[in-house]
């Protein structure tokens, strides 16, 4: 600001001389509310910046209510921040304060608050979405199978886990013959990725490979979700999916596969029972967040 005024000063003590005292005031008011109001931007962008980077400290420290004063701290100085707003809208969301989520909502522009109202809505149903592990009944036709991936060993064997996955997802597809499989899951290890290793024991067990579908790229929860739906025409998925997991991304997993555009049709886990519990603060942090990029918000 100071060096502002300074610019300012100079300009008039260059003009003196040149123009009428009346014509030098004028410019010298211009250029000083310019300088007042870039500065007032300049300093509310810190604060914008300082807070919003703090709330992603408190998140990552499971602190949801101070990640939402946080919010609220940026708003103050810049009451349309469309990420401020967006945020304190999950957020609220997320700790069951409904009125202010919609609050937020209501100050975003028409296509943001489409985008957050669906994701809230998305995250809502995965968190009462019925688990199960035994083979659901009554599916679809045009409804495929899509097993997630679960991390290698160094040596590129399959963990237990994972096993446990295919074979719950081995039942589904013994029990529904027609029905087209996605394995999901890249993280190469000793030139092998989880989806590779999941495709030759499925197959290994007697699955023909013209039903299995072979995503090996997804890093993530979140690229699992985007990278399958991507595939679904591709591979003949028209009425949705009955997604296999487990372990306690399971609702994650349901949240961004809704956010993705995917019909869930059942969710089976080998440990359903578990998992169908209250979440932890934690949980429903990553869930949320995960979800959040999902939807690129």
């Amino acid at each position: 600001m100071a060096s502002l005024l300074r610019v300012c000063n100079n300009l008039r003590m260059n003009l003196v001389g040149t123009m009428r005292p009346a014509r030098i005031r004028g410019l010298f008011v211009v250029a000083l509310t310019a300088a007042v109001v870039v500065s007032a931007a300049t300093v509310a962008g810190s604060v914008s910046a300082a807070s919003l980077s703090s709330a992603d400290a408190q998140l990552a420290r499971n602190n949801v209510e101070g990640a939402i004063a946080d919010y609220q701290a940026v708003l103050a100085t810049d009451p349309t921040n469309v990420e401020a707003l967006t945020n304190l809208a999950v957020w609220q969301q997320a700790v069951g304060n409904t009125a202010g989520a919609q609050a937020a909502v209501n100050q975003l522009p028409a296509d943001r608050a489409g985008r957050v109202v669906a994701l809230m809505q998305n995250v809502a149903k995965a968190q009462s979405f019925p688990l199960t592990d035994q083979v659901p009944g009554a599916l679809a036709a045009g409804t495929g199978i899509v097993i997630l991936g679960y991390g290698l060993e160094n040596n590129g064997a399959m963990r237990p886990l994972l096993v446990e996955r295919l074979t719950k997802g081995l039942a589904v597809a013994r029990a529904y013959p027609s029905f087209p499989i996605i394995v999901t899951g890249g993280n190469p290890k000793a030139g092998k990725t989880e989806a590779g290793q999941m495709r030759d024991w499925l197959v290994a067990n007697g699955v023909s490979p013209s039903r299995i579908t072979v995503e090996d790229r997804a890093v993530s929860t979140q690229s699992n979700a985007l990278n399958s739906v991507r595939l679904y025409p591709q591979a003949g998925i028209t009425s949705g999916i009955v997604l296999v997991t487990s372990s306690d991304h399971t609702r994650r997993s349901v949240a961004d596969f809704l956010v993705a555009g995917s019909t869930e049709q059942a969710v089976v886990a080998s440990d359903a029972a578990a998992q169908s519990g209250p979440m932890s603060t934690g949980a429903i942090v990553l869930m949320y967040r995960d979800a959040m990029g999902t939807a690129g918000l």
